[in-house]
């Protein structure tokens, strides 16, 4: 009998033992003629989130269309748009929620969610450690194209605060 139940509870160990085996996420993405093979405990190793830092962003490449990100952060962003990128977030590591306009949206491991140019947008981290996520901007990212917005006084409207309207 205590065979059994020993066998019984290594069956139960392995089984929820198995997550923490799972291999890296692996990335594998061609721009013109460089191919870029990579996993995320590297990018992450390589680009890593200081304790004094909100928010990091690693570009691991621009297209002629996209271009793809490894975004992490630790606590929120700051409401804002992208008024001439769409983009594509998918959640690889942790969770949280996304404002998009008026509307909350739960976001976990594995989640993909698309967010329409000059739609203002915002990530809360809920993890205990930091959300990280693959984010794919079309066209490619400038690096010029987050303005943030704020609440205006009346009303729920989100303006701009550089003064620039939106499309």
């Amino acid at each position: 009998m205590a065979s059994k139940a020993l066998k019984i509870w290594i069956s139960f160990v392995a089984l929820f033992s198995l997550p923490a085996c799972a291999p890296p996420h692996r990335l594998y993405l061609q721009y013109d003629n460089q191919f870029l093979q990579s996993d995320l405990d590297r990018i992450l190793a390589e680009n890593p989130l200081s304790p004094t830092e909100n928010i990091k962003v690693a570009t691991l490449g621009k297209g002629q269309t996209v271009s793809h990100h490894i975004v992490q952060i630790r606590d929120r962003e700051t409401p804002h748009v992208h008024k001439n990128h769409d983009l594509t977030v998918m959640v690889v590591r942790g969770k949280g929620y996304l404002m998009l306009d008026q509307k909350r949206i739960a976001l976990a491991e594995g989640d993909v969610l698309y967010v329409p140019r000059a739609t203002v947008h915002h990530f809360v981290n809920a993890d205990a450690t930091r959300s990280v996520a693959l984010v794919i901007f079309s066209p490619p990212f400038d690096g010029e194209d987050t303005l943030p917005v704020r609440s205006h006084q009346s009303s729920n409207l989100l303006l701009p605060t550089s003064g620039q309207g939106l499309p």
